[in-house]
């Protein structure tokens, strides 16, 4: 111990409330923030989606042997690790971290998901450690890229399904229009030829005519032989008349 009296007093200055823990990746004893859970969950998430797009090509163009156990890995790690980051989100709130297994049961999920998105950390220490450290810059950059992200998948996948929706709406619409013309121009013609078979003899009127002129034709025929039995007939009382007595 030193004599000197102008000299500060030594001692631990700094408390556990402002002392700050350290942070592991795949530590489950580690507490983490709100902004971290986000950043680190998206971060996971990547890494998963790398592994697994290796995956699936390897699977569709070497083979499903080779492909298939890379997929089954990835999304192994993704369940280990988003199971790490619940945990580590648990103890910032000052929670037993087997409160994860909620996620398992429906409707209870629920409330995980609200608190662990929305719910303040303890400050300063707590039953799990110290706080977690001031947030970094590229834990804000993931944690706003991943709504960002999931908005844009979002629109991707929804243009092409509005087209889609535009297209056959609008060929629907062109078929009722074209049923609706092909009925009318029907209408039309069968007026229209109506109107041009008046000037002309319908078939009807033509069997009416042949059978008045096989009528007449029958009738004079008939007459004729009638008349030529009259005319004999006068022929011979004239010949009658003429012979003497």
């Amino acid at each position: 111990m030193s004599t000197n009296p102008y000299q500060t007093p030594e001692g631990q200055l700094t408390t556990d409330d402002q002392a700050y823990g350290e942070i592991e990746f795949f530590s489950p004893s580690s507490r983490i923030n709100r902004l971290r859970y986000w950043a680190h969950g998206v971060l996971f998430a990547l890494g998963f989606y790398a592994i697994a797009a290796v995956g699936f090509a390897l699977f569709s163009f070497v083979s499903p042997w080779v492909g298939g156990p890379i997929i089954a890995i990835a999304y192994i790690a993704l369940v280990v690790t988003s199971v790490i980051v619940m945990i580590q989100r648990l103890h910032d709130l000052n929670k037993t971290g087997w409160l994860w297994l909620l996620a398992l049961v429906p409707l209870a999920n629920i409330y995980l998901i609200v608190i662990l998105i929305f719910f303040k950390g303890t400050p300063g220490a707590n039953n799990y450690g110290l706080q977690p450290p001031p947030n970094k810059t590229w834990h804000w950059v993931l944690a706003l890229a991943f709504p960002v992200l999931i908005t844009v998948i979002l629109v991707a996948v929804a243009i092409p399904a509005y087209n889609q929706y535009l297209e056959r709406a609008g060929l629907q619409g062109l078929d009722a229009q074209y049923e609706q013309q092909s009925d009318y121009p029907a209408d039309d013609a069968t007026t229209e030829g109506a109107a041009d078979d008046a000037g002309y003899p319908t078939e009807d009127a033509s069997a009416t005519e042949e059978q008045t002129y096989e009528s007449v034709d029958e009738a004079t025929y008939e007459e004729a032989p009638a008349e030529e039995g009259v005319i004999e007939g006068e022929v011979e009382a004239t010949e009658e008349t003429e012979t003497p007595q």
